[in-house]
């Protein structure tokens, strides 16, 4: 029996991922996220940001400071986090 390796995590699907899920808490289309904008622009707020941060812990099965979405303030910089995240804990996407 051969130990088959887990599929190497990628920025870009972590982005496409968080994204989808940007746009649906947000009831936007996708299209109109721009990965390099400040999540800011478009409508985060304090509450918002934590109640999101617990609802990706939720989802992916981690732990994530609070305060991620105000240093990693643009999906981009965002999604690359969370790859080195998953990365470390050896979790994937849901």
């Amino acid at each position: 029996m051969t130990n088959v390796p887990k599929k190497q995590l990628e920025s870009r699907e972590v982005l496409d991922w968080l994204t989808l899920k940007f746009a649906d808490w947000l009831e936007v289309s996708p299209d109109v996220l721009d990965p390099q904008q400040p999540i800011s622009r478009y409508g985060l707020d304090s509450i918002s940001a934590v109640t999101l941060s617990v609802q990706l812990e939720e989802e992916l099965g981690v732990e994530l400071d609070t305060g991620l979405l105000w240093e990693r303030p643009t999906l981009g910089s965002l999604a690359e986090q969370l790859t080195e995240i998953l990365t470390a804990s050896g979790r994937q996407l849901p």
